[in-house]
């Protein structure tokens, strides 16, 4: 990382220099050299060490040069010259003035290494600013285009009862209705790609550093800094312009930040991390695709296999999906694929869904999940849960299959539910808890049985059918049962609550042992 002269001064006022910089932040240095009277020009981003005596020969040819000078300070001629420089008394030499230059550049060094290789390895998100936060010294947030909070990192002291940042953290989002929403996009627009800039609310007691980050030229989210720990300085404008250039390429690698992307799914991304989005904005952008918030729709999660992971394939997987399923939103999410169907696009018929992704799942070793039909957009994040859920409970249920329905797990989900949440014993029908302790005991199917006969009304034809069974023999394991539990399955006289209570609890314990 080149460091500047802002960032020079900062981590030199312990010195107690006195300076005159111009308040731009490109004072860039890329070198360091000693000051030679008999050159013939000089480098603007080059440091030069000289001392204020050897400088006065250089009267009026030192506009824009970066200086560290030992000696006698004159504001008249720094301002003469329009030169940048940091001057110290003569109790500091040159050469011990350099090694603490040289400390300092090795420390950004390392603090920009740090990021670097962090972004590199796609670390999560909270990591980047963790290390962000070992020199840039007040709280952060990372906020979406529409004002939605990313991420907060850095503490905010008790004492800050401030509206604006207290409403992201608490609702993580500010409101349309807020008095600053507006006024925070006319600063946006103001100042699209200019360095970060200082901003000071009426009725607020904070300062604000802002930071816009873009992708394709197009604003897709800022930095929001609150001065509560140390000044915003130039030098620590410096520092937040650079890590907002780190962010800018770590939005296009780094899963967690894709939801600042610039595409026209941006909203989807938010949607799926439950942030929130007003439905305004999803309309807007459904209609863009011919398409309806409140269509018919269905979702599925395409997962590679784990040893297979591998972003280009990621990118390549999308692009083929692309070409089957062209009217479908297909996006990179987290380590796999995510695609939303429309019914008026592409009909939900299994077998035809089945034949369409065979090839996918042959080719790139996936396991996809498919969500149950919902017909409200905004509850996406819910039906992307349940692509999940049907591939944990189909891999459960047989590993060697690839393509999981979360319908088929309904009964399986709801059962685990309710007995996490209040015990087996709680719900099960009684009398048939005890028919199914015995068949686990006696390797019989009496439970089975019995959810079979009231599945087919009561008619021991279709259920002997359905069971592959001879008649006689299912009257007599239905005798059986009566026998053993005291449920009488020829009575008529059976409330229709009890049956319901009977059959739900045949079909859970089919999930649950």
């Amino acid at each position: 990382m080149n460091i500047n002269m802002h960032i020079l001064l900062d981590e030199l006022r312990e010195l107690n220099p006195k300076s005159y910089l111009n308040d731009s932040i490109d004072l860039t240095i890329r070198s360091m050299a000693g000051f030679d009277k008999t050159s013939d020009g000089f480098l603007t981003d080059t440091l030069y060490l000289a001392t204020t005596t050897a400088l006065t020969a250089w009267e009026g040819k030192l506009q824009d040069v970066n200086l560290i000078a030992v000696g006698s300070f004159e504001l008249d001629f720094a301002q003469r010259n329009r030169c940048n420089i940091i001057c110290f008394d003569d109790s500091l030499s040159p050469v011990e003035i350099a090694g603490h230059i040289f400390r300092i550049q090795k420390k950004y060094d390392d603090w920009n290494n740090a990021l670097l290789s962090a972004l590199i390895a796609k670390k999560p998100t909270k990591h980047l600013f963790a290390i962000a936060l070992g020199e840039i010294h007040n709280p952060m947030m990372l906020l979406g285009p529409l004002n939605t909070l990313i991420l907060a990192a850095g503490d905010i002291p008790a004492s800050c009862t401030d509206t604006l940042w207290r409403e992201l953290l608490n609702e993580g989002y500010l409101s349309y209705e807020h008095p600053l929403y507006s006024e925070l996009l006319k600063m946006a627009e103001k100042k699209p790609s200019e360095q970060p800039f200082i901003v000071k609310f009426p009725m607020h007691d904070y300062t604000y550093l802002i930071a816009n980050l873009f992708q394709s030229g197009k604003r897709c989210g800022a930095l929001h800094l609150i001065e509560v720990n140390q000044p915003f300085s130039l030098g620590q404008i410096t520092l937040v312009a650079h890590f907002r250039s780190i962010l800018e390429q770590a939005i296009k690698t780094i899963p967690d930040l894709q939801i600042l992307s610039s595409n026209a799914n941006g909203f989807v991304y938010q949607l799926l991390n439950h942030i929130y989005v007003k439905e305004s904005i999803i309309i807007n952008s459904l209609q863009a695709k011919g398409w309806k918030v409140f269509d018919e729709f269905l979702c599925l999660n395409l997962m590679q296999n784990k040893m297979q992971r591998d972003d280009t394939l990621l990118n390549i997987i999308v692009q083929e999906l692309t070409r089957v399923f062209p009217a479908a939103i297909i996006l990179n999410y987290k380590d796999g694929v995510v695609m939303i169907l429309r019914h008026a696009d592409f009909p939900f018929d299994r077998e035809d869904l089945q034949a369409r992704l065979a090839s996918f799942v042959k080719k790139f070793f996936l396991t996809i999940g498919v969500s149950s039909v919902f017909y409200d957009f905004k509850n996406l994040k819910r039906h992307y849960d349940e692509c999940s859920l049907a591939i944990k409970y189909g891999l459960a249920q047989d590993p060697t299959l690839a393509l999981h329905f979360f319908d088929d797990h309904v009964f399986r989900h709801l059962s685990r539910f309710i007995f996490v949440e209040n015990g087996k014993n709680q719900f099960i029908h009684t009398k048939v808890e005890l028919l199914h302790h015995y068949d686990l005991k006696n390797n019989t199917e009496l439970v089975k049985t019995l959810l079979t006969y009231f599945q087919f009304g009561q008619s021991k034809s279709l259920a002997a059918e359905k069971m592959h069974l001879h008649r006689n023999t299912l009257t007599y394991r239905l005798n059986s049962i009566n026998n053993l539990v005291g449920i009488d399955c020829s009575s008529r006289n059976l409330q229709e609550e009890e049956i319901f209570h009977i059959m739900l609890s045949c079909k859970f314990l089919e999930y649950i042992p």
